[in-house]
């Protein structure tokens, strides 16, 4: 394709040119110049036709080819006998704004014993008795005591069927108290990604997976109000992760429903998102940025994916020291566990 553009830009600089230099000398020469002129009358129309000849091959050939991606049947274009067709391939960007489907189910690594983290969880006063052992366990062996340190508030997530247990399609808002004992704020329902392709209004198959792991999110991008494009839904009180997937941000957000989103949360119902009632992705988005403001660790980028650690490996200096960013600091946990009635801490090794 490279030198039918370039055939085509010089095709416009000597015909540019040309008409240049007659306007010029025309003054000085008009009787000579026009009849010149008239003689490169021929050459020149000929040069830009092709041009746009070749544009409107361009548009059409690429137009067909989205059309086809998109499962359709190309639009049917007159046929033209003098225009040659260009040697062109459209490449169809992917919706980076949307879930990624194809992510790999990679299970996030258990630490070394000897260097599990020391964090407690506890309750607050006035709650039904609980049993947070068996996330404490899973917590301390997953989370680094290095990343730990940097986060305040954690949001332990529970992206698991709801008939894999109680705890299934929840969210724990642990706060930090004192050293590293965090205290269960809030309990709330919340639904995560239906796992599957589905089409979305534009017509296109997007994934709806929740992927598993550690995230940041992003202080750049929370949004009161907002609607999602691909889903034309809305989402507010939005947070978005803080999350590079192939090269790209995510569009993974923890967000508010309207009251359809609403009376299925408990389900496995999103787009990927999670999603929480108006009212509490409210109170935890009010929390969030306001209290929890601050320096957060950067996580490292896959140079041959383009993809962000969800594993909780930072990005270090020279001298080994963590390279740090304004944030959040907040840590989202999210995995495939759904309670200890059917996932015993025996199952965490």
């Amino acid at each position: 394709m490279g030198w039918w553009l370039r055939a085509l830009g010089i095709s416009f600089v000597v015909a540019g040119s040309t008409f240049s230099t007659f306007c010029v000398l025309h003054a000085k020469n008009s009787e000579q110049i026009s009849a010149e002129a008239l003689k490169l009358r021929p050459a020149i129309d000929d040069f830009v036709n092709q041009g746009g000849s070749a544009l409107k091959t361009l548009f059409e050939t690429s137009r067909g080819t989205i059309e086809l991606a998109q499962g359709r049947s190309p639009t049917p274009q007159p046929q033209s006998g003098s225009a040659g067709k260009l040697p062109f391939m459209v490449i169809e960007p992917k919706d980076f704004s949307a879930p990624e489907m194809r992510l790999p189910k990679v299970p996030l690594p258990l630490l070394d014993p000897n260097k599990a983290s020391d964090l407690r969880l506890t309750q607050a006063e006035g709650q039904s008795p609980m049993d947070l052992s068996p996330v404490e366990s899973r917590l301390r062996m997953r989370v680094p005591q290095e990343v730990l340190e940097y986060f305040d508030l954690f949001l332990y997530v529970s992206k698991s069927a709801p008939d894999k247990g109680t705890w299934a399609q929840k969210m724990f808002v642990l706060a930090k108290t004192e050293g590293h004992v965090y205290e269960l704020k809030h309990s709330w329902l919340v639904s995560t990604g239906m796992e599957q392709q589905i089409e979305a209004p534009s017509g296109r198959k997007l994934g709806t997976h929740t992927p598993e792991g550690m995230f940041k999110l992003d202080r750049g991008r929370s949004f009161a109000e907002y609607t999602s494009r691909q889903w034309r839904s809305p989402m507010p009180y939005s947070m978005f992760f803080d999350w590079q997937t192939e090269g790209r941000p995510s569009g993974l957000a923890i967000h508010g429903s309207d009251a359809r989103g609403e009376a299925e949360l408990g389900n496995r119902a999103s787009h990927g998102c999670i999603r929480l009632s108006t009212e509490n992705a409210r109170i935890l988005f009010e929390a969030i940025t306001t209290k929890y403001n601050g320096r957060v660790p950067q996580f490292r980028i896959d140079p041959e994916t383009g993809t962000m650690s969800t594993k909780g490996v930072l990005v270090r200096d020279g001298n080994g020291k963590v390279q740090t960013t304004r944030g959040f600091k907040v840590l989202v946990f999210i995995e495939d566990y759904g309670g200890p009635q059917n996932d015993t801490v025996a199952a965490l090794f």
